[in-house]
């Protein structure tokens, strides 16, 4: 192993097991030099530094993997839920509005009891704020279409109703479609922040069964879209 010994009169440095007999800048001997560093010691050290930067970047690596690795394992198991898919209507101030959602489910039958999460920035989220109610229609499996007309763009920038004509108005005033399984128009009881979303608990007030056939689940429109 070799190893670095300066001189302390001068500096020289000089590379060997033991240190020179003389220095040959100076002239001093050797008990004027000491021993300042092992170059084993020298890549024992940079290797070890290297190591750890290895470790640390393999170690953040295997955390965003895992991390995203979870993510990915929470969505897929959130598909595995099954639920139908609604288009959810609503009216205030002369306007209409409608969009297609996955959060509808029943509390109670008696009193017929229903709630509906809504995206906060959806322009349907702002009519139910505004009038207290609003309307689902449960699609049946060949409802495609209407998933597509009322879940890719905003009431505000289009008008999702333009040119549709199998829809008619409920008791409630509020839009319903005719080409589906069921339709219900719902008062809102109460609202709960839930995030990014605003939950809904609402009775229903009315209902009407329109064809009989199986409702279209969110799996079912992922399968076959």
């Amino acid at each position: 192993m070799e190893k670095q010994w300066r001189c302390t009169v001068c500096g020289y440095i000089h590379t060997g097991e033991n240190p020179p007999e003389i220095c040959p800048v100076c002239g001093v001997d050797a008990s004027f030099f000491e021993l300042i560093v092992q170059s084993d010691e020298t890549n024992s050290t940079t290797s070890t530094a290297s190591t750890a930067t290895d470790i640390k970047t393999a170690t953040a690596a295997k955390l965003v993997n895992a991390q995203s690795d979870k993510a990915k394992a929470l969505r897929e198991a959130l598909y595995r839920i099954s639920y139908g898919l609604y288009i959810i209507t609503a009216q205030a101030e002369g306007q209409d509005n409608g969009q297609c959602a996955n959060t509808c489910f029943q509390i109670t039958s008696d009193p017929a009891r229903l709630a509906i999460g809504i995206n906060k920035n959806n322009f349907t989220h702002e009519l139910i704020q505004k009038s207290g109610k609003f309307g689902v229609s449960v699609l049946n499996q060949t409802g495609q279409d209407y998933a597509r007309r009322f879940g890719y763009k905003s009431g505000r920038d289009v008008d999702k109703f333009k040119g549709l004509t199998a829809v008619h108005r409920g008791e409630s005033g509020v839009l319903l479609l005719d080409d589906v399984l069921v339709t219900m128009e719902a008062t809102v009881l109460s609202q709960m922040d839930a995030g990014t979303h605003t939950l809904f608990l609402a009775d229903v007030t009315n209902g009407e069964i329109l064809q009989e056939g199986d409702p279209m689940t969110y799996a079912f429109f992922r399968a076959s879209k």
